[in-house]
């Protein structure tokens, strides 16, 4: 059966499924090939259960489990950020291509309406806000991070209560000082402490790695394929239900190496095989 058959047959839902469908098919094909998925060996810790996870295995975003629209404090819209970022969330950025999720940045300047702007760059945004959060556990990603100057993409957990901070940002690669960012922000606006530790020597551009943390009342640890890289201890650490955020984008400012210049390969993408969270509960 043709295409246009097809969506004639299937109805306003079905042809809104299509859609996205055709839409992911032609953005996977203009990126690099994915390469295979080696994340092996993983486990939570001890005592805990597996309570939410996506396998990206499907052909389009579960919006079951997921949103494409930020709404959390200090964003510009819900398309955009803050003016750290060059880049505007598009839903066809979110692409789905043999079982990953791939979050593409690109140099495609676009006309953006939440909010009101032109934008150099796009970029791949989801969210599980009003779709899944949860106090503690452990929270895991397998994912391959694109190699770029000015490239920032991120792995992170905010508040569903929508208040600013707490944030804990589980793993953003800076493309430009090649150095992978874990962290806490907690206080109360506008007296943040801001609890940062810097990694480099990984080589999260050159393979599948698991990026996770282990959060509990009075301990955050960050992890690379399950060895710790750095732990958070204190009355800092967070006790309200946070949610996961994925997306890829840029650095627009001058400090920390950015933003893109003409060296950038574009279009570029976050690669994420799965996202797991477990819980002790």
């Amino acid at each position: 059966m043709t295409v246009r058959r097809r969506a004639l047959a299937l109805g306003a839902a079905g042809l809104a499924l299509l859609a996205a469908s055709l839409t992911s098919t032609a953005q996977a094909a203009s990126l690099p090939q994915a390469t295979e998925r080696t994340c092996t060996g993983g486990a939570p810790p001890s005592g805990m259960r597996l309570r939410w996870s996506d396998e990206f295995a499907g052909r389009v975003l579960d919006r079951s489990r997921w949103n494409t629209v930020m709404d959390f404090p200090g964003r510009a819209g819900g398309h955009y950020h803050n003016t750290s970022y060059g880049s505007y969330a598009v839903d066809e950025n979110v692409v789905l291509s043999g079982g990953t999720l791939r979050l593409v940045t690109d140099n495609k300047p676009v006309v953006g309406t939440d909010p009101a702007g032109t934008y150099q760059y796009t970029e791949g945004f989801i969210s599980s806000h009003d779709k899944f959060s949860q106090t503690y556990g452990y929270w895991e990603i397998c994912a391959k991070f694109p190699a770029g100057k000015g490239l920032w993409p991120a792995f992170w957990l905010i508040p569903q209560d929508r208040s600013w901070p707490p944030e804990i940002d589980v793993a953003e690669w800076f493309g430009s000082i090649e150095s992978m960012h874990s962290g806490l922000a907690s206080g109360t606006w506008p007296d943040v402490r801001w609890d940062s530790h810097w990694a480099t020597g990984l080589a999260p551009t050159r393979g599948w790695h698991r990026y996770g943390v282990v959060w509990t009342a009075d301990r955050i640890t960050f992890t690379v394929d399950g060895v710790p890289t750095s732990t958070i201890t204190g009355d800092q650490v967070p006790d309200k239900a946070m949610y996961v955020v994925l997306n890829s984008g840029t650095w627009a400012n001058a400090d920390r190496g950015g933003p893109p210049d003409a060296t950038t390969p574009f279009p570029n993408s976050f690669d994420v095989d799965y996202v797991r969270v477990y819980s002790s509960r």
